[in-house]
C-alpha cells in the first residue's frame, strides 16, 4: 500500500498481487471512517471487493493506532 501525497485527504493506494490498476481508501479524519473510493482492476475483474475491504481494515487500524507510514506492504491472503 501507498499513502496518496497529492491530496488534502489522507488515503493509500492498494494494488492486489501486483496486479495493474490500484485501487483507492480514504479516511474521514472527522469521523475516522475509511471509504473506499475506487477499486482495484483485481477486485473489479473479480466481481467482489475483497481486497478493497482489506485494504479499508488495515488502514483503519493504522489510523486508529496513529501511524499513517508512506508504505505498507501486506501480504494478501
Amino acid at each position: 500500500m501507498q499513502k496518496i501525497k497529492n491530496s488534502n485527504r489522507i488515503g493509500y493506494f492498494y494494488t492486489p498481487e501486483n496486479y495493474p490498476g490500484p485501487g483507492m481508501v480514504e479516511i474521514n479524519t472527522t469521523t475516522g471512517d475509511v471509504e473506499i473510493v475506487e477499486l482495484s482492476a483485481f477486485d473489479k475483474k473479480d466481481g467482489c471487493p475483497y481486497f478493497a475491504n482489506k485494504a479499508r481494515g488495515v488502514v483503519k487500524q493504522m489510523w486508529d493506532s496513529g501511524e499513517l507510514p508512506d508504505e505498507k506492504f501486506l501480504a494478501w491472503g
